[in-house]
C-alpha cells in the first residue's frame, strides 16, 4: 500500500447522484460496491501513511463545476470529484451510440442487434479525449491511476504516452467475447481498442475465459507475442487476468438483522403466507433473458403440477434505458407474457407471478433475498452478476437455493448453485423444481460453500488484489526495461568489444540472424548477412551455433572463417575443417517415434515434422496458437513418458517440440568450443529455450543477449530480431581486421 500515495478513480458516472433541491445541490453517495470498495482502500492508506490526509480523486461525466461538487458536505469527507462535461451532441453518439449500440450488445454477444452508426467511433474518441483533458490536471506522481469499463477503452494509452511512469490499471465489468465476435468489429476499431487498454500495466476481467478472450484478440489483431498473460511489444508491458469482482459481505449478511429490513420481513410473511417464493431481480434489458425465463417458469407449471397455488414467482425489472423504443417494445412483450401465464394459471386468490416494474430499497430487497425459497438468476450472457452473490450472502437461517445462469461470469465462482444454460427453457424447469424441493441439509451445504467464499474474497480483498497486482507489474516492468539494451548500454558493450584483443561471438541463426519463416528452409541469408558474417569474422572469433542441419549451415556459410555448431551441438565444424561429432549415430529410434509425431501433425493444421540426423523436430509456428499450445504439451509429455530409460532427450523451442539423443546441447558445445580458444570478451544471442542452456554455460562476465519477450538467465534483451543486425552491424564497424 505504501507504493501509491493516493487513488485516482476514472469512471463514466460520479459515485454521487446530484440533484436541486429547493435551488440548492445535495449530493447522495452512490450504494455501490466499488464506491465503498475505493473508501476502505482510502482509509487504509490513511493509516499506512502514520494519519497523513489521503484524499481519493474520482474523475467522472458531470454537469456541474468542481468547486460547487466538492464543496457539498457528503462530498468533501469522501472525494474530491472532478466532473468531465460531455456535450450533448458528443454524448449521444458515444455513450448512446458507441457503447450502447455497439459495445454493449457485441460484448454481450448480439451481433445481430449490433449498430455501426455514422461518426459513433469519431465521437467516442473525442469523449475519451475529453475525460484525459481533466485527467492529466489532477494526476500527481505516486497516483495509483484505476480506470473503469468500456466507456474509456482509449484512456490507458493517453495516460501513458503523456505520463509514461505512472501506475494505470483497468478493469472491465462487462464480459470481454471470444475472437471470433470481437472481429466482428471493423480493423480499426479492433485495433484502438486493444492499444488503449494495453496503456494500462494491468487490465482486469471478471473471469479467466474474459482475460483469455482479450489475450488471443490481441495476438490476433495486433500479432503480439504473450507470455504468462503478458504483452510485451515495443513500449508496452501489460497483464491481463481475472479478478472477480464481489460485495461487501458483511454488508448484506449483517442487513437481514437490521430493525429496516424486519418492517419489510413482516410484510413479505404477510403477502407469502405459506407458499414457495422465488425471486429475479434484473435491470430492463434484452442480455438478462427474461422471456426465456418466463417460458421456462410457465413449462415449470405444466411439467409439475403439483405446485400451482404453493409457489409466486417474485419478477422485479428494474427501469433502464426505457425511452429507447427496442427497449420499449421489450417491456411491452415481457409484460404480455406475464399476463398471459398468470391468466392462463391463476386463481381468484393466486398469481403465479407477481410482477414488479421499478427499484427496491436496499432493506426491501434483503428481505426479499432472506425469505425467498430459490432465486432465479438466469440473463443469457452476464458479465458477473452481483445479484446471485447478494442473495447467497443475505442467506441466514432459512436457506434458499440458487439457480444461475452458466452464462454469467459469477458461475465461475459459484459452482455449488444449480447452473442452467438459460437457452434450454426444459433443463430451466427442472432446476426450479430441484430448488424448491431440495432437501435443507443439502441447501445448506451449498449455500454455506458459497457465503465463505464471498466472505473471504470480498469487495474489498478484490481491490486490494488488483493494487497489489499493479505494483508487481510495475516493478516486473522495471526489471524488463533495465534488462532491455538501451543506447547508453549499446556503446559501452560496443566499446569492449573494440578494446577486446580476442573477442567471442556466439550466435543463434534462427529469430536471431534472420527472422522467423513459415517454413525453415524459406529463412535463408540475404548477401548482406553473410557479408556482415564475414566482417565480423574477419576481426573476431565467430561460432553460430544453431538447431540446423549440417548440410544448411555448410551452404550458406562454409566459405566464411565461422565456427558452425549444428543440430544443437551434436556436429560441430571449425573454419576449413570437416564436421565433427562424438554421438553414437544409430538413428533406429527414430522409427519407433516418428509414427507419433505424423500423428500430432495430423491433429494440428500447419504443423509439420523436420527430420535431422540426431533429432526429429515438431514445428507448429504456422498452426492455430491455441490448439498448437496444447498440442505441444501433449506432444512433450508423450515424448517424456517414451523414452525413458533410452538416451534420449525432449526439447522445447520457439515453436517446436524436438527429440534428439541425449548428452549434448549448446551449452556443452560453448563449454567444449571455450577449451579450445581463449577469449577476453565473450557475447552470446539467441531466442529460444534451447538459448538458455549456452547462456547458462558461458562464464559470469560473458554479455548475454536474449532476442525476443520472457524469463531468461541473459543479462540483456533486444525486442526485435531486427535490432541484433544492426548491433552486430556496429560491432562490426569499430574494429578492422589486422
Amino acid at each position: 500500500m505504501d507504493d501509491f500515495r493516493r487513488i485516482v478513480i476514472v469512471a463514466y458516472r460520479l459515485p454521487f447522484t446530484i440533484r436541486i433541491r429547493n435551488g440548492a445541490l445535495t449530493a447522495v453517495q452512490n450504494s455501490g460496491g466499488l464506491v465503498s470498495a475505493v473508501l476502505s482502500l482510502t482509509e487504509r492508506m490513511k493509516k499506512a501513511a502514520s494519519g497523513t490526509p489521503a484524499t481519493t480523486v474520482w474523475v467522472g461525466k458531470g454537469e456541474h463545476d468542481a468547486g460547487q461538487l466538492n464543496s457539498l458536505p457528503e462530498v468533501k469527507e469522501t472525494f474530491e470529484l472532478v466532473p468531465v462535461k460531455i456535450p450533448d451532441n458528443v454524448n449521444e453518439k458515444f455513450y448512446g451510440g458507441f457503447c450502447n449500440d455497439l459495445v454493449w450488445p457485441l460484448f454481450h454477444y448480439f451481433p445481430s442487434i449490433t449498430v455501426f452508426g455514422q461518426g459513433y467511433y469519431e465521437n467516442y474518441l473525442k469523449a475519451n479525449e475529453l475525460f484525459f483533458k481533466e485527467l492529466r490536471k489532477v494526476i500527481q506522481p505516486g497516483d495509483f491511476i484505476w480506470i473503469h469499463d468500456y466507456q474509456l477503452f482509449l484512456l490507458p494509452e493517453m495516460v501513458r504516452r503523456e505520463f509514461p511512469d505512472a501506475s494505470v490499471a483497468f478493469f472491465l465489468h462487462i464480459p470481454f467475447p471470444s475472437w471470433e465476435v470481437f472481429r466482428i468489429m471493423p480493423d480499426g476499431y479492433q485495433q484502438a481498442i486493444i492499444k488503449g487498454l494495453l496503456g494500462a500495466d494491468l487490465i482486469g476481467f471478471h473471469t479467466h475465459d474474459y482475460a483469455q478472450h482479450f489475450l488471443k484478440s490481441v495476438r490476433r489483431s495486433m500479432g503480439y507475442d504473450i507470455s504468462l498473460n503478458t504483452v510485451m511489444a515495443d513500449n508496452i508491458y501489460s497483464r491481463a487476468d481475472a479478478f472477480p469482482i464481489s460485495i461487501d459481505f458483511n454488508k448484506f449478511h449483517d442487513a437481514v438483522s437490521l430493525p429496516e429490513t424486519e418492517k419489510y420481513l413482516t410484510r413479505i410473511r404477510k403477502h407469502k403466507r405459506d407458499r414457495l417464493l422465488i425471486f429475479s431481480v434484473d435491470r430492463l434489458d434484452y442480455t438478462k433473458g427474461f422471456l426465456n425465463r418466463l417460458a421456462a417458469f410457465e413449462l415449470f407449471l405444466e411439467r409439475y403440477g403439483q405446485m400451482r397455488g404453493k409457489v409466486v414467482f417474485n419478477m422485479v425489472m428494474v427501469p433502464s434505458r426505457d425511452t429507447i423504443v427496442r427497449y420499449q417494445e421489450m417491456k411491452k412483450e415481457i409484460e404480455a407474457t406475464v399476463g398471459r401465464i398468470n391468466g392462463r394459471f391463476g386463481t381468484l386468490d393466486w398469481n403465479p407471478i407477481a410482477y414488479q416494474y421499478k427499484s427496491l430499497k436496499f432493506n426491501e430487497m434483503i428481505a426479499l433475498y432472506t425469505l425467498s425459497d430459490a432465486g432465479l438468476l438466469t440473463p443469457l450472457r452476464d458479465g458477473m452478476n452481483l445479484v446471485a452473490k447478494e442473495y447467497v450472502a443475505a442467506q441466514s437461517e432459512k436457506h434458499g437455493m440458487l439457480v444461475l445462469s452458466e452464462m454469467a461470469g459469477a458461475a465461475a465462482e459459484m459452482s455449488e448453485a444449480i447452473l442452467v444454460n438459460p437457452s434450454d427453457i426444459s433443463q430451466t424447469a427442472d432446476a426450479i423444481y430441484q430448488a424448491l424441493v431440495m432437501p435443507d441439509d443439502e441447501k445448506k451445504k451449498r449455500i454455506e460453500a458459497m457465503k465463505n467464499r464471498l466472505r473471504n474474497y470480498d469487495v474489498f480483498s478484490w481491490a486490494d488484489d488488483i493494487l497489489r497486482t499493479t505494483v508487481r507489474v510495475k516493478n516486473d516492468r522495471k526489471k524488463f526495461r533495465v534488462r532491455l539494451i538501451s543506447r547508453d548500454i549499446e556503446e559501452r558493450l560496443t566499446e569492449s568489444f573494440r578494446k577486446s584483443s580476442k573477442p567471442l561471438l556466439f550466435l543463434d541463426y534462427d529469430g536471431t540472424l534472420v527472422p522467423i519463416r513459415e517454413l525453415p528452409e524459406l529463412a535463408i541469408p540475404e548477401a548482406s548477412l553473410t557479408d556482415l558474417t564475414g566482417k565480423l569474422a574477419a576481426t573476431a572469433d565467430v561460432v553460430i551455433i544453431s538447431g540446423r542441419k549440417r548440410e544448411f549451415l555448410e551452404k550458406w556459410f562454409s566459405d566464411i572463417d565461422v565456427t558452425l555448431v549444428a543440430e544443437h551441438g551434436a556436429f560441430i565444424r571449425h573454419p576449413g575443417g570437416r564436421w565433427e561429432s562424438s554421438l553414437d549415430h544409430d538413428d533406429g529410434w527414430k522409427e519407433r517415434f516418428m509414427p507419433l509425431l505424423d500423428r500430432y501433425t495430423a491433429r494440428c493444421k500447419g504443423s509439420f515434422v523436420e527430420e535431422k540426423m540426431a533429432s526429429l523436430s515438431w514445428h507448429y509456428r504456422n498452426a492455430d496458437e491455441d490448439l498448437a499450445a496444447l498440442r505441444a504439451i501433449e506432444l512433450k509429455n508423450e515424448l517424456e513418458e517414451s523414452i525413458q530409460n533410452m538416451p534420449l532427450q525432449v526439447i522445447e523451442g520457439h515453436k517446436v517440440v524436438e527429440v534428439k539423443m541425449s548428452g549434448y546441447n549448446k551449452g556443452s558445445a560453448a563449454r567444449k568450443l571455450m577449451t579450445q580458444r581463449r577469449s577476453d570478451f565473450i557475447i552470446a544471442i539467441g531466442d529460444d529455450r534451447t538459448d538458455e542452456e549456452l547462456f547458462g554455460a558461458l562464464p559470469e562476465h560473458a554479455v548475454t543477449i536474449k532476442v525476443g519477450k520472457g524469463q531468461t538467465r541473459a543479462r540483456y534483451s533486444f525486442l526485435k530480431q531486427s535490432e541484433v543486425v544492426a548491433f552486430l552491424t556496429r560491432l562490426a564497424g569499430v574494429r578492422k581486421a589486422d
